[in-house]
């Protein structure tokens, strides 16, 4: 087994979003799907693409607001979960196809309305953001929006993280980065930001003391917790 198969294996899918009162909340996926909604603006007959779609928990929500879904992932674990999902939840509007997100050749050239990179970013290297970026641009219709939602790199949990103090980074973030990064690798692949924004932590009590402080000239961007991102094909 390859050390990326080592971290994103079968255990590692169906681990994911395991409630808990503090550190993985209900209020933190409600908000991610509220953020997603956000960036993403999926309209009743948009087709979406959404990238590292893993057991297919965002493809199942966003199906309620487009009129097509395809998720696609590298891992057949990931996949054969989300396709049991799928016909648990009976969804006729979803699909599921293997593709690495810097290869999307599976698919034409403005294919979709719609691209969804919600929780990945942070899980691939500068190349293959470069790559994906070259490609999403390709499959999207004149127009159509490609949404992102990230770990924030300045964000002071994040910082703890990097330095591997008090708090360890997941060994699957690879590449957290700051928003300005975000920023030019979105010019460089010929798209136009049309949403740029942020989020708090939905984590109880600590909440409301980033609300209070993340709007705040200098040290604003030390308390935003997700970078929020729209970006449009011209």
């Amino acid at each position: 087994m390859t050390f990326e198969g080592q971290l994103y294996n079968r255990g590692y899918f169906e681990g994911l979003h395991k409630s808990h009162w503090f550190t993985n909340p209900p209020r933190k996926y409600e908000e991610r799907n509220r953020d997603t909604l956000r960036v993403v603006a999926p309209k009743p007959a948009d087709r979406v693409l959404e990238l590292g779609s893993a057991r297919g928990d965002l493809s199942f929500f966003l199906a309620a607001h487009a009129k097509d879904v395809v998720g696609v992932d590298a891992s057949g674990d990931a996949l054969a979960l989300a396709e049991a999902g799928r016909v648990r939840h009976g969804l006729a509007n979803v699909r599921f196809v293997k593709s690495d997100v810097a290869d999307l050749s599976a698919f034409g050239g403005d294919s979709f309305e719609a691209v969804a990179a919600i929780d990945l970013v942070e899980h691939i290297d500068d190349p293959t953001l470069a790559a994906m970026l070259r490609e999403c641009r390709r499959v999207l219709v004149p127009g159509g929006r490609l949404g992102l939602y990230t770990p924030d790199r300045a964000h002071y949990v994040e910082r703890l993280k990097a330095h591997d103090f008090l708090l360890k980074q997941f060994p699957q973030h690879i590449a957290v980065r700051r928003v300005e990064a975000y920023r030019g690798f979105l010019a460089d692949a010929g798209f136009r930001i049309d949403l740029d924004a942020y989020s708090v932590t939905p984590f109880p009590a600590v909440r409301w003391i980033e609300a209070a402080l993340a709007p705040l000239p200098l040290i604003g961007p030390t308390f935003r917790y997700r970078i929020l991102l729209s970006a449009v094909r011209p």
